[in-house]
Order: structure tokens, then sequence, then C-alpha cells
């Protein structure tokens, strides 16, 4: 039975779309922390304003995904989170505006 095998003669196309799969998962994860913990810090600890660190997110993110090949899927959820980052903030400061007076 063992002297069946021969080296480099099997089919390893779902190893290897699983490999890719995973890389690129732990890439988007990665890019998706790195630009959450952007904001976070430009909004809260360096004392931003909300909407100029949320702009630079977004442009951050963008670069980043050109920096690493992503493909369209990756500006869409860019841009998704930005618009849901505006929708947001922006009812944040209304209730805050209603609130202080």
């Amino acid at each position: 039975m063992a002297s069946d095998y021969v080296r480099g003669e099997m089919d390893i196309a779902d190893q290897k779309s699983t490999f890719d799969g995973f890389v690129a998962v732990s890439v988007w994860g990665g890019l998706l922390t790195v630009i959450s913990v952007l904001y976070l810090t430009l909004a809260f600890a360096v004392g931003v304003d909300w909407l100029a660190s949320l702009i630079a997110t977004a442009i951050v993110g963008g670069v980043l995904g050109l920096a690493l090949g992503m493909k369209t899927s990756w500006y869409v959820t860019v841009g998704g989170l930005f618009v849901f980052g505006l929708v947001c903030g922006g009812i944040v400061q209304l209730f805050g505006m209603a609130i202080g007076g």
C-alpha cells in the first residue's frame, strides 16, 4: 500500500482553496482591526473630531486596500462602514444637541 504513493501526484486543489480562504479571512480581519483601532484612537485618545477621524480612517482603509491589492468588495465594505459611521455619529450628535440644549 505504501509503495503505491508517488510524491507530487495528489490533487491539492481543495487544500489550496482552503488555505487561500484562510489567508483572505486573515487579511480582511487584520485590516478591519487596524482601521477600527485607528478610528477609536483618533476619536478618543487623540481627541480629533469624530467626523475628521471617520474621514481619515476611510482614506487609510482605501490606501491599505490599494497597497494590498484588495478587490472591489473591500472598498464597498469600507464605504459601507463610512456611511454607517456617518449615520451613527449623526444620531449621537443629534441626541447630544437635544439633551444638551
